[in-house]
C-alpha cells in the first residue's frame, strides 16, 4: 500500500509540475498575440497568399493544441480528478462512467487519460482558439473569454459539466466539481493565449516538410471535432472566412474585417446566451 501511495504522490506531483511549467511559459509569453504576419497581408498589388496564410495557422494551431493538452488539459484534469476523489471518501473503490476507479491512479491510467482526453481535447482547444483569436479581446484576457464561452456552449453538453455524467453522484460535492472545472476552463484559455502569440511570432513561413507531422496531427484534430458536428461546421465556417478576408484588396480590407469581426461577435456572443439556461440548469442539477 504504501508504494502505491508514493507512486499516487509522484504522478500528481508530476502533474503539477507540468501545470507549473505552462503556467510559467504562458507568463514569459504574455506579451504575445496571435496576429497574421505581414506576407500574409500584402499591400495593393501584392499577391495574396492565403493557401500559405491558413498553412501557417493551422500549424500554430495543432502546435498550440499539442502542448495544451500535454501542460494544462491532461494533467489539470487528472489533478481535478484526484482532488474529487479526495473529496469523496465514500465513493472509493467505485466504478465511473470511464470504467476507472475511484481512487486508483495509475501510471497507465494517467497516460491513457492524456492520450485520449488531454491531447484530443487541446487539439479542439488550440484549432478553436486560433479561429477565434482575431475577434477576442488580445491576450489573457481574451483567453479568459475564450474559456468561459466555450464552458458555456460545450460545458453542460459535452463535458465537463454534463448533467447527466453518472460521475457526479459519486464525487463531489456538486459545488466543488463546478468550481474546479470552471476554474479549469478559464486557465485553460488563458494559458492558451500567450502559447498560441508564441508560436505565431516562431513559425515565420510555412514550410512543406511541414505535412509530415501536420497531416496525421490534423486529421486527429478532424477526428475529435467531427464527433461535434456544430463543433466542425464553426471551424469549417472560421476558416473559409479567414481564407476570404486574405483575397480581398488591402484596401477593402480593413472594412471586410471590421464588419466580419462585428458579424461574428454577434454571432457567438448570441450563441452563448442561447447556451446560458441550458449551462445553469446543468449546474444546478449537478451542485
Amino acid at each position: 500500500m504504501a508504494a502505491s501511495t508514493a507512486g499516487d504522490v509522484a504522478l500528481m506531483l508530476g502533474c503539477g509540475v507540468l501545470v507549473v511549467v505552462a503556467v510559467v511559459l504562458a507568463w514569459r509569453w504574455r506579451g504575445y498575440v496571435l496576429s497574421l504576419p505581414t506576407w500574409a497581408t500584402p499591400v495593393d498589388g501584392g499577391s495574396a497568399r492565403p493557401g500559405r496564410a491558413f498553412a501557417w495557422l493551422a500549424a500554430v494551431a495543432l502546435l498550440t493544441g499539442l502542448l495544451v493538452g500535454v501542460l494544462v488539459v491532461g494533467p489539470a484534469g487528472r489533478l481535478a480528478m484526484r482532488l474529487l476523489a479526495a473529496t469523496s471518501p465514500e465513493a472509493q473503490g467505485r466504478t465511473t462512467e470511464a470504467d476507472q476507479v475511484v481512487g486508483q491512479i495509475t501510471l497507465s491510467g494517467t497516460l491513457a487519460f492524456f492520450i485520449f482526453v488531454g491531447v484530443p481535447f487541446g487539439l479542439a482547444v488550440g484549432v478553436a482558439y486560433a479561429l477565434a483569436a482575431f475577434i477576442l479581446p488580445r491576450g489573457m484576457a481574451g483567453g479568459a473569454v475564450f474559456g468561459v464561452a466555450s464552458l458555456v456552449v460545450f460545458g453542460s453538453t459535452l463535458d465537463p459539466l454534463r448533467s447527466d455524467n453518472p460521475d457526479f453522484d459519486i464525487v463531489g460535492p456538486g459545488w466543488m466539481s463546478v468550481t474546479v472545472f470552471a476554474v479549469m476552463a478559464v486557465l485553460t484559455g488563458m494559458l492558451t493565449a500567450p502559447i498560441a502569440g508564441r508560436f505565431g511570432a516562431a513559425l515565420a513561413y510555412p514550410k512543406k516538410w511541414w505535412a509530415v507531422w501536420m497531416v496525421p496531427v490534423g486529421v486527429v484534430a478532424v477526428a475529435v471535432l467531427a464527433t461535434v458536428p456544430v463543433a466542425l461546421m464553426a471551424v469549417a465556417a472560421g476558416a473559409l472566412v479567414f481564407v476570404s478576408a486574405l483575397l480581398v484588396s488591402a484596401r477593402s480590407r480593413e472594412r471586410y474585417w471590421g464588419r466580419g469581426k462585428t458579424a461574428i461577435q454577434a454571432a457567438l456572443g448570441a450563441a452563448v446566451v442561447v447556451a446560458v439556461p441550458g449551462f445553469v440548469s446543468a449546474v444546478s442539477t449537478i451542485v
